[in-house]
C-alpha cells in the first residue's frame, strides 16, 4: 500500500499568477488604479531592460543567462530581488524548465517586497518541484510553511505527509493522513482508499500500538467491504498471538457477519473450531456455504468427512437440546453452552434469554456472554440492544471483536 504523490498541475503555465512577470511590465487592467512601479536600483534596471529585451525577442534561453549573469549584481532597492525573480519565472514557464522555474519562485518567495498571499501561492509550488526532485528536505520546509497558514488544505495536507514519508517521520505521516481523513470526513466525504490504507499499515510497520486499532476501524468504516473487513480483522487477529477455539468462533462470527469470508482458511478455521467448542449446526453451516462459493472443494474426501462430522454431530445435538436445557438450570456453564446451542442453531429468541441469565454471573467469562449476546440480538433484529452489550466487552480479544461488531450495526438512532 503506498501513497502516490499527486502530480501538480502548475497553475503558472496557465500564465495567472506570474503574468506579472511578462515582458511588459508595466501591462494594467484597465479598471485597476495605476500601480506603484516598481523600485529599482541603476544597475539591476539595466539588467531588467535587456532581459525584457531578449523576452520580446523569444529568446528565453538567453534571457535566463542574462539573468544568472546578473546573479552578483547588488539587490540595493525592495524590488530588485522581486522583479528579477519574475521575470526568471516567465522566462521559464515559457520553455517549461522545472528547475528554473523552481529557483526563480524560491528566489520570489523569498523576496522582502513579495506580498504575503503571493508568497503563500508560490510556497505550494516550490514545495512541489522540489518534492518531485525529491529533495525532501527543501519540500518540507515549503509544505510546513504553507500548511501553517492553509491548514485545511486537504491536498496540500496529504503531499506533505508523503514527504514526511519520504523522510521517514512516521508519526507525523500519521498525523497529517489522520487530519486529512478528519477533514474529509467532517464534510460527509470520504477520504481517498490509499489514505485509510497506507495508515492502516504504517502505524503497523512502525508498531505504534494504541492507534493500530483506531486506523482499522477507520479504514472499515470509509470502504465497509469484504477484503477491507477480511483484511484488517486478520491483522489484528494476527496481533492476538495463539487464539483458543472459543474465541476463533467470535472471530469466525465476526467474519460471516461483515461477509468477509473470502478465503478457504476463513471457512476451515471458524467450522474447526465451531465444531470442536459443540456448535457442530454452525460448522455444518460454514462447510456449506464454502463450498457452494467455491472456496472449498466438496469433492476432495477431507471436505466430504468434515460435512460428514458436523451433520452427525448436529443430529446429535439438536436430540439432546431438551435434556441439555433442563441440567443448564442450576449450572452456569451448561447455561452458556444452552445459550450458544440456540445461537448455533440460529434460534436467536432463545439464545437472547439464555445469555441474560448469565449476565452479571461471575462463574462465566462476561465478555463472552456480553459479545455473542449481542450477536444474537443483532440476529433477533434488536440493533439498539445489541450495541448496548457490546459496550460491556472490556477486554482482550473480544474487545477488539466487539469494535468491529459496532461498525456493521445500524445506528438505531
Amino acid at each position: 500500500m503506498r501513497i502516490l504523490t499527486t502530480a501538480l498541475a502548475i497553475a503558472l503555465m496557465a500564465g495567472t499568477t506570474l503574468g506579472a512577470a511578462a515582458p511588459a511590465l508595466a501591462q494594467k487592467k484597465a479598471e485597476a488604479p495605476k500601480p506603484v512601479p516598481p523600485k529599482l536600483s541603476k544597475p539591476v534596471l539595466a539588467v531588467v531592460m535587456a532581459v525584457q529585451k531578449l523576452q520580446q525577442a523569444g529568446d528565453h534561453a538567453g534571457a535566463l543567462a542574462k539573468l544568472a549573469e546578473a546573479a552578483a549584481v547588488p539587490r540595493a532597492e525592495k524590488d530588485d530581488a522581486l522583479i528579477l525573480a519574475k521575470l526568471k519565472l516567465f522566462s521559464a514557464q515559457t520553455i517549461k524548465d522545472n528547475a528554473k522555474l523552481e529557483e526563480g519562485l524560491t528566489e520570489a518567495a523569498d523576496a522582502p517586497s513579495i506580498s504575503p498571499e503571493e508568497k503563500l501561492t508560490f510556497s505550494k509550488f516550490i514545495a512541489g518541484l522540489a518534492s518531485n526532485r525529491k529533495d525532501y528536505g527543501k519540500a518540507w520546509t515549503w509544505y510546513e510553511f504553507y500548511l501553517a497558514q492553509k491548514p485545511d488544505d486537504v491536498d496540500m495536507t496529504v503531499q506533505a505527509a508523503s514527504v514526511a514519508a519520504a523522510l521517514k517521520q512516521p508519526a507525523r505521516v500519521h498525523e497529517l493522513l489522520t487530519k486529512a481523513i478528519d477533514l474529509r470526513e467532517a464534510k460527509g466525504e470520504t477520504g481517498d482508499r490509499s489514505w485509510y490504507e497506507f495508515r492502516a499499515q504504517l502505524v503497523i510497520d512502525n508498531k505504534m500500538d494504541d492507534k493500530i486499532l483506531p486506523a482499522l476501524l477507520s479504514w472499515v468504516k470509509a470502504f465497509p467491504e469484504p477484503k477491507s473487513y477480511n483484511l484488517a480483522i486478520e491483522l489484528v487477529k494476527q496481533r492476538q498471538g495463539n487464539l483458543d477455539n472459543n474465541t476463533l468462533i467470535d472471530f469466525g462470527r465476526l467474519l460471516a457477519t461483515a461477509g468477509a469470508m473470502t478465503t478457504a482458511n476463513n471457512y476451515l478455521e471458524y467450522a474447526d473450531a465451531a465444531l470442536d467448542r459443540g456448535m457442530p449446526n454452525e460448522a455444518e453451516i460454514v462447510l456449506k456455504e464454502g463450498i457452494a462459493k467455491q472456496l472449498l472443494d466438496g469433492t476432495k474426501q477431507n471436505i466430504k468427512e468434515f460435512v460428514t462430522l458436523a451433520a452427525t454431530k448436529n443430529a446429535e445435538s439438536k436430540a439432546g437440546i431438551a435434556g441439555l436445557e433442563r441440567d443448564a438450570k442450576t449450572s452456569p456453564r451448561l447455561a452458556l453452552v444452552v445459550a450458544d446451542t440456540f445461537a448455533n442453531l440460529k434460534q436467536y429468541p432463545k439464545a437472547v434469554t439464555w445469555y441474560k441469565t448469565l449476565i452479571g454471573n461471575a462463574n462465566v467469562d462476561q465478555d463472552t456472554v456480553n459479545l455473542r449476546l449481542a450477536f444474537a440480538l443483532k440476529n433477533s433484529g434488536d440493533a439498539a440492544g445489541a450495541k448496548a452489550a457490546l459496550a460491556n466487552v472490556k477486554g482482550g480479544a473480544r474487545a477488539v471483536i466487539a469494535k468491529f461488531f459496532e461498525t456493521l450495526f445500524t445506528d438505531p438512532a
